[in-house]
């Protein structure tokens, strides 16, 4: 989404008093207030930016000194004459001061009847309750395509030499930007500096020194992997149904699709019994269509190591969608939107749930969620419509043909010709394995032949599989239950 001009110019002239502009972007913004500022009322509209270190700042001067309370620095601003935005920095700091409280519900009152407006920068929408109706609140979005595109274009163009210029073709744009999305407007600025230092030309390494830079980044937000593995689908044993559905969409996000009148797709769920591939088929979707793969951690989202769970959810989605198009990998689902989530009341649980149902059914942004589910009947039904996933696959155990399948792939990542072993016999002699089980198997016989200083051979894996007790004899009844409910509610994964 686009930096707010319009609708931020639009509440200046409207009269509106205080604007609490919620973004990490502290610099960002001050340069976008500033040019409205200008717009709104002309060259003489003061500025002035206040923090608690420095006091408040027009760029050249100090007008309030730097050891000003809060309090004191927003009477003066009251004082001021003549037109002016105020920009004031980490307030919501300072809200269990009554004193401050106060004073912000007076200056709501006498600068309506001015031409002055006071910004509050924060990373919170919510400030405090006693000031919901004195506050307005507007998001500030990480850039949006159109933003970065210009960052990117003004750093080639400032700050490399005419052979990266050159060398930089249509493809590779596009490329390189599509690595910046989801970066903050001086994240991509110095991102995008520091992988073209010595460099004389642009080339797929710069893509990916620019992912590596992204990832970092996103991981410092406490609640989003960036998954930088790639799993081709053809690594994934089986599960014909749902490799035909994801090849018969593979340009789904393409310009071509929209001038089709074709919709993004919305998402998948893939439920089922654990250890059978649906964290690794989310892994596969975003390589087979070319997406980057963001991870949601619901865990942390709740630990409020990174805030209220509420806001830690909410920036999580905000730099998924400036990441888009991208796919949003949600594992074991259930274990952070439940029934007893639905019905708990004013908890954060229920009011993340309520947010994220809202976002999945409205959501103007191509984001592709894939969700994992091991226990299904813990899950509202209002995330199983139709509607919020385009399809609910269902994933069993492997059959023989499948089995087999798994072996090959296991024993051909790890060096070995699966020509060399008795394949059907093996899918024989593992029925009712996972393919996770079957892969254990596989890494035990290795290092059995191993440590015996011998090349791996049929008999070591029957072995290996045999002493293994599978999860579907270990939890026998859990899986039939499972099996009778996918029966005629989802569609089955493998054929």
């Amino acid at each position: 989404m686009p930096f707010p001009t319009e609708q931020i110019e639009q509440f200046v002239r409207a009269g509106y008093p205080i604007l609490n502009l919620v973004s990490w972007e502290e610099e960002r913004v001050q340069n976008s207030i500033k040019s409205i500022g200008v717009k709104v009322h002309g060259d003489n509209c003061k500025f002035y930016v206040w923090s608690c270190t420095e006091g408040a700042n027009n760029g050249s001067s100090s007008s309030f000194n730097g050891e000003d309370l809060v309090v004191e620095a927003l009477s003066k601003v009251e004082e001021d004459t003549g037109p002016g935005f105020y920009i004031f920095k980490d307030v919501h700091y300072y809200l269990s001061e009554p004193r401050l409280i106060r004073k912000l519900k007076d200056l709501y009152q006498n600068l309506r009847k001015s031409s002055k407006t006071l910004f509050l920068i924060s990373n919170t929408a919510s400030l405090s309750d006693d000031l919901e109706k004195e506050i307005s609140v507007i998001d500030i979005d990480l850039p949006d395509r159109s933003e970065t595109e210009k960052i990117f274009d003004f750093v080639i163009k400032s700050s490399t030499s005419e052979s990266i210029q050159e060398s930089l073709k249509p493809n590779m744009r596009e490329a390189c930007i599509n690595a910046l999305l989801g970066l903050g407007a001086l994240e991509m600025e110095l991102a995008l500096r520091r992988v073209l230092v010595g460099k004389e030309s642009m080339d797929e390494g710069t893509i990916d020194a620019l992912l590596e830079e992204k990832a970092q980044l996103v991981r410092k937000t406490g609640t989003l992997d960036f998954v930088r593995s790639r799993v081709d689908i053809d690594d994934v044993g089986g599960l014909e149904n749902l490799k035909e559905w994801l090849y018969t969409r593979r340009m789904a996000f393409s310009k071509e699709a929209q001038e089709y009148g074709l919709d993004t797709p919305k998402g998948l769920l893939l439920m089922g019994i654990s250890g059978c591939g649906k964290s690794l088929c989310a892994k596969a979707i975003a390589t087979a269509w070319s997406l980057p793969l963001l991870r949601l951690d619901l865990n942390q989202v709740y630990s409020e190591a990174f805030g209220s769970p509420e806001e830690a959810f909410r920036r999580a989605i905000k730099t998924v969608e400036a990441t888009a198009p991208c796919v949003l990998w949600i594992d074991e689902m259930e274990a952070g939107i439940t029934r007893s989530g639905e019905k708990s009341g004013d908890s954060p649980t229920s009011r993340i749930f309520g947010y994220f149902l809202t976002w999945m059914q409205e959501k103007k942004y191509p984001v592709f969620i894939t969700a994992t589910a091991n226990q299904i009947d813990l899950l509202p039904p209002e995330v199983l419509r139709k509607g919020r996933f385009d399809e609910i696959f269902f994933v069993t155990l492997p059959n023989r043909k499948e089995r087999r399948e798994i072996f090959r792939i296991h024993l051909e990542s790890r060096g070995k010709d699966p020509e060399h072993y008795d394949l059907d016999s093996l899918a024989k002699n593992t029925e009712g394995q996972s393919g996770a089980e079957i892969e254990q198997a596989v890494v035990s016989a290795l290092f059995e032949s191993f440590s015996n200083k011998r090349e791996l051979n049929d008999r070591e894996l029957i072995i290996a599989s045999s002493s293994i007790v599978p999860l579907s004899t270990t939890m026998r009844e859990e899986i039939s239950s499972l099996e009778r409910w996918a029966s005629n509610r989802a569609v089955k994964a493998s054929r």
